[in-house]
Formats: C-alpha cells, sequence, structure tokens
C-alpha cells in the first residue's frame, strides 16, 4: 500500500466514525450503501472499502455478505492497574457479572504450574474452570490454579454466579492477592471455544497468563484466561520514572 492511500484509508475511517457519531448508530445498525457514503465523503470505493476493511479488522465494524456493513458493540475495556479481581473489577463499573462453573477438581501439581506456584512435583492443586460473563455475554474462559494447603475445602464453595474467588480467598482464608504478574498474548480460538464463548464472528482471543501475589510474595493463584478479542480490550499506563 503506498504511503498516500494509506494516509487517504486513515482519513476515510475517521470520516466513518464521525459519522457513526453524528448521527448516534447504534450498535448492529447497518451503515448506509457504499454508493451514499462515497457521495457524502466525495471519496471513490477503493478508498472506502480499505477503511472499512481496517475497521473490520479492529472490529469497530462487521460485514454480514449481501446484508451490508454494520457498527460493531463497544468494547469493554479493562485497566491492568486496577483490574485484579475479574468480579470486582468488572461490578464496581457498573456492569453486571456471574460465571458458569465448568469444572472444579482436585490434580496433581504439573511441571509448569509447580514451578510457578513454587511447589513440588505432584503437590495437590484446586483447578477451576469458568465461563464468566459481563451483562449476559460470555466473554472469557478461565482456569485456576490453586494449592490445595493454602485453601482446604475451597471445594466446598460454589462459584457459579456471583461469588468472587479472590473475595473468598481474603474473606475465608485471610490470604490476598496484592498484585498480579501478567503475560499477554493473541492466540486463535478452536472451533470448541468459539462455541463456548457465544461463536463470536472473529477466531482471535486474547490468552492471559497471570500469577497472583500476596503482599508477602507468596504465589498464591495461577490462572489462564482466554478472552473474546472483539468484545474486550486493555488498557495501561506506562511509567517513564525509570526511563530507557
Amino acid at each position: 500500500m503506498s504511503k498516500y492511500t494509506q494516509l487517504a484509508s486513515e482519513n476515510v475511517r475517521e470520516l466513518i466514525e464521525e459519522y457513526i457519531d453524528e448521527h448516534h448508530l447504534a450498535p448492529h445498525t447497518p451503515l448506509p450503501s457504499e454508493r451514499r457514503l462515497c457521495e457524502a465523503f466525495d471519496i471513490n470505493r477503493v478508498a472506502l472499502r480499505k477503511a472499512i476493511a481496517q475497521m473490520v479488522n479492529e472490529d469497530r465494524l462487521y460485514t454480514i455478505r449481501g446484508k451490508g456493513t454494520f457498527v460493531a458493540p463497544a468494547k469493554y475495556l479493562e485497566s491492568t492497574i486496577s483490574c485484579i479481581s475479574f468480579t470486582r473489577c468488572w461490578g464496581s463499573g457498573g456492569y453486571r457479572v456471574r460465571s458458569d462453573v465448568l469444572s472444579f477438581d482436585v490434580s496433581e501439581a504439573n511441571i509448569k504450574i509447580s514451578q510457578t506456584l513454587n511447589l513440588s512435583l505432584g503437590t495437590p492443586v484446586y483447578e477451576l474452570r469458568r465461563l464468566r460473563y459481563v451483562d449476559e455475554t460470555p466473554i472469557s474462559i478461565e482456569t485456576s490454579y490453586l494449592p490445595v494447603s493454602l485453601y482446604p475445602d475451597l471445594d466446598e464453595f460454589d462459584f457459579s454466579g456471583t461469588l468472587s474467588l479472590y473475595g473468598v480467598l481474603e474473606e475465608h482464608y485471610g490470604i490476598k492477592i496484592a498484585r498480579q504478574q501478567q503475560t499477554i498474548r493473541t492466540m486463535t480460538l478452536s472451533e470448541k471455544e468459539k462455541l463456548m464463548l457465544g461463536s463470536p464472528k472473529s477466531d482471535h482471543a486474547f490468552y492471559t497468563v497471570a500469577l497472583g501475589i500476596t503482599g508477602d510474595g507468596v504465589c498464591a493463584e495461577h490462572s489462564l484466561a482466554i478472552s473474546r478479542s472483539d468484545l474486550y480490550a486493555i488498557t495501561y499506563i506506562a511509567d517513564g520514572s525509570s526511563g530507557r
């Protein structure tokens, strides 16, 4: 793509975004036809289609073959500074959150889990797998690993519904997760994962590996989360005090 064409498509994207804002187009509302948009913006179809393709890739728009282009719903925005507990974070933002427990078992820590949680190989750990919802929309599949020795009888709690795992750890076991170490990368959803997450149009997702650490430096929980990239975005604040 030439530099001129790229700049042109950026300008067209701004025009489309302004059109959506000015006309208060709600999510899932169709955009006008290509002909009407080209006339309104005084542009050609090549520039319009490039801009629309970029916005589709960014999940700002989506297309349905034979029906047109539609405004995509806004993404749920998570701040990596404040979001440690899923339930508390989204709940405090006014969203309705809940979980479905997919499985809750005791297993032996494998090499990866034992190294992450500083446990001996084969140490009993809880494996809690949940489907997490925000405003009744399935948004992530999360698996938590927790040492049985730290949380005896944790499997007697029912984490379906709105019960917070971190809330239970703090209130019933006196263990508070003070910070999380997170590694986030992208992944491709399997067909089973797509079905569980409500069959999102995009195959892409965020894969987050997190380690919950107490104020005393104890590795108290290890989690893996698969989150829909079409509905979920992450923001963070970069601290420049340490320089480069």
